[in-house]
């Protein structure tokens, strides 16, 4: 399998992305933020999602070239409509009035709907966190949630409903949890597929609903599902989802799941919240430090090397990576005939 340096999978990414028709700065901040994922070790959200995006564009499902409209806004809140161009980028001009908002009133809402897939969720609450405020962030799939059963059926109704959370870490870093509430993200099936590997047992049941560890057994016709996250206490990841749902659905105008015929998407609601308009940055920063020192004091259960907050893994691995990624060679070979259909020169090759 090969092994690529972040920078030559964002190039490549840029490069495919611009050959399809997006502007040069779309290309880039969608590129810059698929490479991100793959760096700190979420593959599912990585340069794998460049095929997928290539043949949502060839089907004009995608608009490249696409402006995002402020259908409506207030001094605290704003609602976008991204006219179904690149879902990082809507994303990011999200992020951006909701920091500025929040920094005017202390608390800023932006809902988003006809966005494309926004990727990894975590990467937005970061850069929110190390402006020294909080987000939180979550995303439905448009409507076009079946992919997970609720708790209790073997239907899907549900997308895999993210949500993610970015606090200072009073270090001058980030805490970021990020989770999907799926027992895990339909990208990292799609990984597991790619590897022909099975996936672990308790992912996903066939269309009968029957437990299974065959990635075909999600994807094929009659297709599968993933199942809440909670195992047993599955009505927990249910829960949430149904909440996801309401807020990334609802609220933001793009609708709750009705079907895999919807279009693909998703519906997003963001609250950014400005520390210092509730506490000294300081005291809160204090505070931060203090509790993770509490947390680490636990004594260890047998084999546990180190007791982690949310995001330290992916801090971990993004320092790992810097000697590159491992590409699966299914995924590459996807990417090579991505970048041969559109025409695009990919850099050193």
């Amino acid at each position: 399998m090969p092994v690529l340096s972040i920078e030559h999978l964002r190039q490549v990414g840029a490069a495919i992305f611009a050959a399809a028709g997006a502007p040069p700065a779309a290309a880039e901040v969608v590129a810059k933020l698929l490479a991100d994922a793959n760096a700190v070790g979420h593959d599912s959200h990585g340069v794998i999602r460049i095929p997928q995006y290539i043949s949502t564009i060839e089907k004009g499902e995608i608009v490249p070239h696409a402006e995002v409209e402020v259908v409506r806004q207030t001094t605290a809140a704003a609602v976008l409509d991204g006219h179904w161009g690149f879902g990082q980028v809507v994303m990011n001009q999200a992020v951006e009035m909701g920091l500025e908002r929040a920094g005017n009133c202390g608390v800023a809402a932006i809902t988003v709907k006809n966005a494309n897939h926004i990727g990894r969720l975590g990467s937005y609450v970061e850069h929110i966190a190390e402006a020294n405020m909080i987000g939180l962030l979550c995303a439905n799939s448009h409507g076009a949630g079946a992919g997970v059963a609720p708790w209790g059926g073997i239907a899907g109704r549900l997308g895999t409903n993210p949500l993610a959370g970015g606090w200072p870490d009073g270090e001058g870093g980030a805490l970021v949890l990020d989770i999907t509430t799926s027992v895990v993200a339909e990208g990292k099936v799609r990984v597991k597929r790619n590897r022909g590997e099975p996936v672990p047992e308790g992912w996903i049941i066939d269309a009968t609903g029957q437990p299974s560890t065959d990635p075909a057994d999600f994807y094929d016709e009659p297709r599968g599902n993933l199942l809440p996250f909670g195992g047993l206490m599955g009505h927990k990841g249910y829960g949430l989802g149904v909440v996801v749902e309401l807020l990334g659905g609802a609220l933001s105008g793009a609708g709750c799941a009705r079907g895999r015929k919807a279009r693909i998407g998703n519906g997003c609601f963001l609250l950014v919240i400005d520390i210092g308009r509730f506490q000294p940055l300081a005291e809160y920063a204090a505070q931060m430090r203090a509790f993770a020192d509490y947390l680490r004091s636990s004594p260890k259960a047998e084999g546990v090397d180190a007791i982690l907050l949310p995001g330290e893994l992916e801090k971990r691995e993004r320092q790992r990576r810097q000697a590159g990624v491992t590409v699966e060679e299914e995924t590459w070979r996807q990417i090579l005939d991505c970048a041969h259909r559109v025409g695009a020169v990919l850099p050193g090759i």
